[in-house]
């Protein structure tokens, strides 16, 4: 069995060393780190896991590593994850990354000491998902498709919402629709690719002036949305955004320049956060199964912790629905 001391020696550096390459403590420079992972990969060396949970004392202890708990995606999927952890008697340690890189985030998931995580994070690269891998732990991921021995994804058909939300815009008799960006993670990745998909599909312009980025945050999208008018760049009929809070950000801006939502402008968003329904208007949305999200990802891991040494991972996709409320309005 490769051990750490083995990793130590095939890259040259003390025990220490490798111990804090591999528990992600900022400690230790790049060109270093690159040679323990080198060492790491080589040798296969996979930590004791078992070791670590035994000194931990955590072996009913499940993991959700997020990379934010603002807004009210975040809330409501915690909240699930919670209530079914209650359940089963299980207790949840919440870690959220912010900004840490992927060393960090993968140090913060192998030292966490939790039986299975559930991990919401796109700035874990595919290099440390490969390494973690190797350790055999009970891994659920949301948002993004990784499928392999003792890891499972569930996602929501970003695309498939979108590609709704969209169709209905141009029902309606919309011909010119906008689009508000998010991050540059998977969601916004797949909705936009449906928004641009299906203006190809009617033949309808694509238009970079009404293509804007609020960040999946509705101060940024008012900011956006404020600029573009300063700018007295010509309004679409339609925005299509990337989630409620910028729909209810761009919808801000908009009514504070007198602009009538839905008379002038119609605006659908993204998730149907329970707010959605109390906006001014109402907000049109498609709705994501974010309870459904959280209940689904805790009985897959629950499924590969029961089963740590045969269990094969799967992908789950989740359908979004479309919520129609005030927000949009027909145009012909």
């Amino acid at each position: 069995m490769v051990t750490i001391r083995d990793v130590a020696n095939e890259a040259g550096v003390a025990i220490s060393t490798v111990s804090n390459v591999l528990n992600g403590v900022d400690v230790v420079s790049d060109k270093t780190k690159k040679k323990v992972l080198d060492a790491v990969e080589k040798l296969k060396y996979v930590p004791n896991m078992n070791a670590r949970f035994l000194k931990t004392n955590r072996k009913n202890t499940i993991g959700l590593f997020l990379s934010s708990i603002q807004g009210d995606f975040y809330r409501m999927l915690m909240q699930a994850v919670h209530l079914n952890c209650k359940k089963r008697g299980y207790l949840l340690n919440i870690y959220v990354s912010n900004e840490n890189t992927s060393d960090e985030i993968y140090g913060m998931i192998i030292s966490a000491g939790v039986e299975g995580a559930i991990v919401l994070n796109d700035r874990l690269e595919n290099e440390y998902i490969d390494r973690l891998a190797l350790m055999k732990m009970p891994l659920v991921f949301i948002d993004r498709e990784y499928v392999g021995e003792h890891m499972s994804s569930v996602v929501i058909n970003n695309y498939e919402g979108a590609t709704h939300g969209m169709e209905y815009l141009i029902r309606q008799g919309h011909r010119r629709i906008g689009y508000f960006h998010g991050i540059n993670n998977m969601d916004d990745k797949q909705r936009y690719q449906a928004y641009l998909d299906v203006l190809k599909k009617y033949s309808l312009p694509i238009d970079e002036s009404i293509i804007l980025k609020g960040y999946f945050e509705e101060a940024v999208a008012y900011s956006a949305m404020r600029v573009m008018l300063l700018k007295g760049a010509k309004l679409p009929d339609a925005f299509f955004c990337a989630n409620d809070e910028m729909a209810w950000g761009c919808i801000r801006a908009l009514s504070e320049a007198g602009i009538k939502v839905p008379d002038q402008v119609s605006v659908i968003g993204f998730d149907d956060i329970s707010l959605s329904a109390y906006y001014t208007p109402s907000l049109t949305t498609i709705h994501s199964p974010v309870t459904e999200l959280g209940n689904t990802s805790f009985e897959e891991l629950f499924r590969l912790m029961k089963d740590k040494e045969n269990a094969k991972g799967t992908k789950i996709c989740l359908s979004p629905s479309l919520i129609v409320r005030d927000s949009c309005k027909v145009r012909f």
